[in-house]
């Protein structure tokens, strides 16, 4: 019996970077061999007409457009960092460059499909990781073959995937249909009975997980 648990995600959001960390740390408690539950990454690209190559970053941009100051720029992403850093991450949300996520995304659904639970959330791991830690270029093909292969994925593969257009329609059609559950926002989860939109709680996260195992096995 696979358990499936759904989690909609898109790299350009911190608040998904602390849901997905939070729902690897859950699974951890719960002590479940990861292969066993049958995890669904989908994707839900927040702004498709965002650039490849933007020359500004995040704060940058902002800085320009809204006349900000070093420090008022670090109290606008002051809420972001420290809810990053009370789930056990640091990033530098300013720093990031404000890239289009599809070719990110394409990839990941090419490892949903494709790989281990183990190894795609090693690759999605690796992803926000390059993205909001080392604020990496993740539209870069050359930044994503590498973070595919650190994962542990054939390299060659990742490449052919990411010059094509395969998995584009798989991401739309993941975006379709969390329209059609009326959600408009990622992080979003759905693990049996449990639904939810935003950041849960780890607490929470367990226990639906908890829950998921439980009634599979009565």
């Amino acid at each position: 019996h696979t358990m499936r648990m759904s989690f909609w995600m898109d790299y350009a959001s911190p608040f998904c970077y602390i849901a997905f960390h939070k729902l690897t740390e859950a699974v951890k408690v719960v002590g479940i061999d990861q292969n066993k539950l049958d995890y669904n990454f989908r994707a839900f690209q927040i702004d498709p007409t965002a650039a490849e190559n933007p020359t500004q970053t995040r704060g940058e941009k902002l800085m320009q457009k809204d006349g900000l100051t070093q420090k008022q720029l670090h109290e606008r992403f002051q809420n972001i960092t420290e809810q990053a850093r009370d789930a056990g991450l640091t990033i530098n949300y300013a720093n990031t460059l404000p890239v289009n996520t599809m070719k990110a995304l394409r990839l990941t659904k090419w490892a949903n499909d494709t790989q281990s639970n183990k190894k795609t959330a090693q690759l999605i791991n690796a992803i926000f990781k390059a993205y909001f830690v080392e604020n990496q270029n993740i539209a870069d093909n050359d930044v994503l073959v590498k973070l595919a292969k650190d994962a542990g994925l054939d390299d060659s593969s990742a490449k052919k995937i990411l010059t094509s257009e395969e998995y584009k329609d798989v991401v739309i059609e993941d975006e379709n249909d969390l329209a059609n559950r009326n959600a408009d926002a990622v992080p979003y989860f759905e693990i049996g009975h449990y639904h939810d939109e935003g950041v849960p709680t780890k607490e929470a996260l367990i226990e639906a997980i908890n829950n998921l195992i439980y009634q599979k096995v009565k």
